[in-house]
């Protein structure tokens, strides 16, 4: 099957106009009404047909006794039944003209030899029916474009950029979850479990076609063709940002591998070298790759590693400069036009110096007006912004300790005017630095005083990243930078 009939069948599977879930149950703890419950709860919109020879309607749908029992054409099963059954099912695919199908099933080669007999057995009959198949061994897959989400927990994501690959069930669900409750938004999940037939390079490759994609984060235990999936990454990390979290790189981590999803993990060394030469962005936790996949699917991307930093007070400039400095990130000393820019602003005591302190200076306007002049300096690409949002968590609690105190001293309304004034304070803030990254073309990473972790803050101009610490908008930009010296080499 040549890749553009393959990608004509995975939008197929990820953009369906109808699906059938094979095995489906109105039994709450059984994946098969998880995966309905999941599909309908989403509000998908096209049409769901419940497979069950024991039931006549489940979840308010009429039921189906077989597959080639449903009256009408279907684009996506869903297997939900125990291993040996699905080779049955997927004659009764084929036999119906079903062009994709995910097997949610375990029970296959992770499990052994009469579990890998099986897996073969259902690719063989895939191949010879037209059918792609992601799985099994898998939790899912969703698109938020296409508001499909087959999986056995619903998540909610909003549309947006960021595509996610994972071998990995539970650490795809938690990113998932990590990018809903963040705002980050989501373009197509795939929970690709044992990849008898669908590989990680498949879903690569299709998913750097894809428009509704700015970047794609992978978990990766293994890869079946190395040389393979090196070409794919290549052709797709010149157009957009591929980040991937490669497990197994300690020898207890790659023993679990392979009995996790049946995969080789093989050398990380071999690894690492691949992801540098075919330009894909390699990080070594969860964290770190939702991070660096949310700034490199929501921000410009810095051309070199040239770094300016903004800070309330010194004790995070040296922080942040020292990280800099650790992550291969340059600092410049600023130049005489910054320095009589800023002169006619910031008190005359500043030290003048890049990290530019502010001294403690309070004025929104300010901020903005500095952060805009390091923005606007040829000789940097990227910003951090230390400690200028979260005052208003502070004044919170002030007025709460001021009220158990004496709550006669100031008003209740004047208390709430002042909490209100900071707010949108810290709110103009936002939306002038969204501007200015538009403008400029270059990242802002704000740390905030009160963030917890990452969090997206939505803006006329676009999103900007707040984060909880310095190291975290400094381990961001040195992934973002490395990517942005990959680009500028492949010019």
């Amino acid at each position: 099957m040549d890749r553009r009939e393959l990608n004509g069948k995975l939008d197929r599977m990820f953009y369906p106009a109808s699906v059938a879930v094979v095995g489906a149950s109105d039994v709450p703890v059984k994946w098969g009404n998880l995966i309905l419950t999941s599909i309908l709860g989403w509000e998908y919109r096209g049409r769901v047909f419940p497979v069950n020879p024991k039931k006549d309607r489940i979840l308010g749908l009429p039921c189906y006794p077989s597959i080639t029992a449903i009256p009408e054409a279907v684009d996506l099963a869903v297997l939900v039944i125990p291993a040996p059954h699905i080779p049955g099912a997927m004659r009764e695919c084929a036999a119906k003209g079903i062009p994709a199908a995910v097997v949610i099933s375990s029970g296959f080669r992770e499990m052994g030899q009469e579990g890998a007999l099986i897996e073969q057995e259902i690719v063989e009959i895939a191949r010879e029916g037209g059918i792609v198949f992601m799985g099994p061994n898998t939790m899912g897959i969703a698109s938020a474009h296409g508001l499909l989400e087959a999986l056995p927990t619903p998540t909610g994501p909003k549309p947006g950029g960021l595509s996610i690959i994972s071998q990995s069930g539970n650490l795809g669900l938690q990113i998932l979850k990590w990018i809903a409750h963040k705002g980050i938004g989501l373009a197509i999940y795939a929970g690709t479990g044992n990849e008898a037939m669908l590989h990680a390079g498949d879903l690569l490759a299709y998913m750097g076609g894809k428009d509704e994609v700015k970047a794609i984060a992978m978990y990766m235990e293994g890869i079946t063709d190395g040389r393979e999936f090196m070409e794919i990454a290549r052709l797709v990390t010149r157009k957009k940002p591929v980040i991937a979290l490669k497990a197994g790189r300690s020898q207890a981590g790659s023993g679990a591998a392979q009995s996790h999803t049946g995969s080789m993990a093989g050398s990380y060394a071999t690894y690492k070298a691949m992801f540098a030469q075919a330009g894909v962005v390699q990080v070594s936790t969860p964290s770190e790759l939702l991070n660096a996949s949310a700034a490199l699917t929501l921000l410009p991307i810095p051309r070199t590693n040239r770094v300016a930093i903004m800070t309330m007070g010194g004790g995070w400039g040296i922080i942040a400069a020292d990280e800099c400095e650790d992550k291969g990130l340059f600092i410049p000393a600023l130049s005489p036009g910054i320095i009589r820019d800023l002169d006619m602003k910031l008190p005359q005591y500043w030290n003048r110096r890049n990290p530019v302190d502010v001294v403690g200076e309070g004025d929104p306007e300010l901020y903005l007006h500095v952060i805009g002049a390091l923005a606007g300096w040829a000789e940097v690409d990227a910003v951090i912004a230390l400690g200028i949002v979260g005052r208003s968590s502070y004044v919170e609690d002030f007025i709460a300790c001021q009220e158990r105190l004496d709550g006669k001293l100031y008003s209740r309304e004047l208390k709430l005017a002042v909490l209100k004034a900071q707010i949108q304070a810290e709110d103009r803030v936002i939306s002038g630095i969204g501007r200015i990254q538009k403008e400029t073309g270059k990242p802002v990473l704000v740390v905030a005083l009160t963030e917890e972790g990452l969090t997206v803050r939505q803006t006329d101009y676009g999103a900007v990243i707040c984060l909880s610490t310095p190291e975290d908008a400094v381990d961001i930009i040195s992934h973002m930078a490395g990517y942005g010296k990959y680009l500028a080499e492949m010019k």
